[in-house]
């Protein structure tokens, strides 16, 4: 097996996001996932208030976003499957309808959130 990641941003309500970290590592190793940690955060919008999750969102409910809280999901472990396939059993191990983008990768992924206005800081 090889070291692999999943880097997901995900657009959930924190209660369903919990439920699905805690049966995330089981259903994913009956799929050949090895997940050794799960990072989840809530990625603050304020420096980037065009999300194309949140718009996708809005978009195709006609309301934005109320409960739901765009989060970056980081799961590190290893797997001998293709990436392609590590990111859609990830997703398949979400709620139905939750709104998402991402991928896997070869090696292991740092957890937390890159503030896209750090540089503002500062000013």
């Amino acid at each position: 097996m090889r070291t692999v990641s999943t880097d997901l941003n995900i657009l959930i309500r924190p209660e369903e996001l919990t439920q699905a970290i805690a049966t995330m590592p089981e259903g994913l190793k009956k799929a050949g996932y090895r997940v050794t940690e799960i990072h989840a955060q809530a990625v603050d919008l304020t420096c980037e208030p065009d999300n194309m999750l949140v718009t996708q969102f809005a978009q195709t409910k006609g309301y934005p976003p109320i409960n739901e809280v765009l989060h970056r999901v980081v799961l590190n472990g290893e797997s001998d499957a293709a990436l392609k396939d590590l990111t859609q059993q990830v997703v398949k191990n979400l709620p139905k309808g939750v709104y998402w983008y991402g991928t896997s990768l070869e090696g292991s992924t740092e957890p937390g959130v890159n503030a896209a206005c750090a540089w503002q800081h500062g000013n």
